[in-house]
């Protein structure tokens, strides 16, 4: 049976994780309106302004869904002029997805926004409690890194 106190401390953590995401929301909501795209395209673009030239393949392991998904997001981004797709030069049945200057301007202006608005909520914290804040994030990035990295091998392995 699990630790009753553990577990209200993992109840209290999710509960604070998801009010903390939430404060975000309205920032999310404008860049959406603004540009047209949904959160998804929003994190497509994301991935390909971290690393240009991915495949479908990559880009649905990346974001959890699957290939068919991707590919309608894709279709859509390329005709908003936000991505291009081009054959891959290891791989001439492959293609690999590259941000045109309208997606690398939007992830720009999304990464902006999204840092300025976080600062103005944290403005309150003395450094102290920002340190305190870094390294529990830092944490539980790294943790969530090593999970991610474990269930893209499980999809990979499921895939062969």
């Amino acid at each position: 049976m699990a630790d009753p106190s553990r577990a209200e401390a993992l109840e209290r953590a999710v509960t604070a994780f998801f009010q903390s995401s939430a404060l975000l929301d309205p920032m999310r909501l404008a860049i959406w309106d603004r540009e047209g795209l949904t959160v998804t395209q929003l994190r497509l673009l994301n991935h390909l302004y971290q690393s240009e030239g991915l495949s479908n393949a990559e880009l649905a392991d990346r974001l959890y869904v699957t290939r068919p998904s991707v590919s309608a997001l894709l279709e859509r981004l390329e005709r908003g002029g936000f991505i291009r797709r081009e054959v891959s030069p290891s791989d001439r049945r492959g293609i690999c997805i590259w941000l045109q200057p309208r997606g690398r301007e939007v992830v720009d202006s999304l990464r902006a926004d999204l840092r300025g608005y976080s600062a103005s909520l944290m403005d309150s914290l003395d450094e102290a409690q920002l340190d305190e804040f870094t390294a529990a994030l830092e944490l539980f990035i790294e943790s969530g890194r090593k999970r991610r990295l474990q269930d893209l091998k499980l999809a990979q392995l499921a895939q062969a």
